[in-house]
Order: structure tokens, then sequence, then C-alpha cells
């Protein structure tokens, strides 16, 4: 009797240590969740090369554009969502994840965005060349160029080239003082144009520079090179105009995932990813 005792309690030891185990591998005490952050992504030296060959490998024209993440399977976008509708610019794309672990999904700190920029299958993201327009206490927008009508214009080398007008960058505004047209290098940030000039200017969208062909500006005002913002001086009204976004089909860039990810660097947001 006592020997089959000692049999039934050897059994249920056995049982409850094994129960143990099973519950600690199904929630192991060390989980990681790897990620791989957006910028990775986005190469640098090709974004200079695209957009000027000959500028400084140390030049950041990445924030020169806006980005739109596509999913890999149905070519979802927060573009197509109620909550969204928009693209993002650097600084908010650069501070997003890559999750493979949570079913390849672009995943950004709480709070920054919508639940639409949780792009499942994430596959590829198209880049926008885009202008901010500051307005100080008015408002900024960011606008994508080729999300404006396009006009042909004779270009400083004589040839016909596609451009947008300065004044659609700020049709929103109904008056203002002056402007200034600022350079990816801040080149402009003390130089001043007023409505006919504006009026009267156009931006190059391949050779990157305006043109105004009948205003009677400074030589040094003349060509303006790879624009970043407008910063509009006295604005009167607020920047409220819904501009149209530039078309997928009309995407400056186009990075996809890579198949593989060995190399790139992780981040593990163990906590955070839901």
């Amino acid at each position: 009797m006592r020997r089959l005792l000692l049999i039934f309690v050897v059994i249920a030891m056995l049982a409850f240590l094994v129960g143990c185990s099973e519950k600690d591998d199904n929630n192991p005490t060390d989980v990681h969740v790897w990620a791989y952050s957006l910028d990775q992504f986005i190469d640098k030296g090709l974004v200079i090369d695209s957009l000027d060959a000959t500028a400084p490998d140390s030049s950041e024209f990445r924030d020169l554009y806006n980005y739109e993440i596509v999913s890999g399977t149905d070519g979802f976008s927060p573009r197509q969502s109620s909550n969204a509708g928009y693209d993002i610019n650097w600084e908010t794309f650069k501070q997003g994840y890559f999750v493979p672990s949570n079913g390849n999904r672009t995943w950004f700190p709480d709070g920054l965005l919508p639940g639409a920029f949780k792009v499942s299958d994430t596959g590829y993201f198209r880049l926008y060349r885009k202008i901010d327009v500051i307005a100080g206490t008015k408002g900024t927008q960011s606008v994508e160029l080729r999300g404006l009508p396009i006009y042909p214009i004779t270009n400083w080398d004589e040839v016909t080239e596609d451009a947008i007008k300065l004044s659609d960058l700020i049709q929103g505004i109904a008056a203002y003082d002056s402007v200034k047209i600022v350079c990816y290098d801040d080149y402009g940030i003390d130089k001043y144009y007023h409505a006919d000039d504006i009026n009267d200017g156009y931006y190059l969208l391949n050779t990157e520079r305006t043109i105004f062909p009948t205003a009677t500006l400074l030589n040094n005002m003349k060509k303006m090179k790879k624009v970043a913002y407008i910063d509009v001086i006295g604005a009167t009204t607020a920047q409220n105009y819904d501009f149209e976004l530039a078309p997928q089909d009309a995407a400056d860039m186009v990075f996809t995932v890579p198949a593989s990810l060995d190399g790139h660097e992780t981040t593990d947001l163990n906590g955070l990813v839901k």
C-alpha cells in the first residue's frame, strides 16, 4: 500500500513539474520584439544622386520628401484611410519601425500617428518631392509638388521643362506682406519677394530651381536651388487650402523593404508593440 501511495505521489509531482515547464515555455520571461528603424530603408546616397549627383555625400536631402508607406500584398497605404489620408515627412517617418514578428507591420510611437500607419505586410515606400509653406501663426502646410498643376516652361538652358507656379504653393493665403524662398542649405533666408514676383515665378521640377520670366530681381534671387520651404510673412488668413497629393505614378523615388534584413540594425520594442 505504501509503495502504491509513493508511486501516486511521484506521478503527481512529475505532472506538476511538466505543467510548470509548459507554462514557462508559453510565457517566457525573456521576449524580444526585434524591429528595424525605417530610416535604414531609405538610402541617403541614392537620394542625393537622384536629386543632385554633384552634391556632397554629407547632404541630407531625405527631408525634402514626403513618404507613403505601402503594403506589398494589397497596395494599401494610409492615403486610403479616413483616419489619415496623407503622407508623412522625414522627421516623422524616421521615428517609425518595421516589425517582422508583428505581420511585417510598420510601427510608430504611441500617439504620433493614427492606426492607419500600422501598415501590414509593408512592401515599399514612395517618395514625393515637397515644399513646406510656413505662415507663422497662420499654420504650415506640406505641399507635394506634382500634386499641383504642371506647366511647360522654358528653363535656364532654353529647354522646355515641367514646372509649377510659385503662387500655387500659397494659394490658400488671401494676402501677405512678403515671402522668403529658402533653399535646403538656408540660402535665401534673408531675401524677400513680393506678390508680383511670386505671381511671375515658377519652380522647375527636374532642374530644381526657380525661374522668373519677367520679374525684375537681383541676380542672386532669380535662381533658388533645391528649395526646402517658403516662409510667408504677414499672412492674413489661416492656411486651410486642401492641396492634392502627388499621383502615385508620379513618385520621385521608390524604396523596397529588402527580402533579407541581414546587416540592418535591430531595436528591441518589447512591451511597446501591440
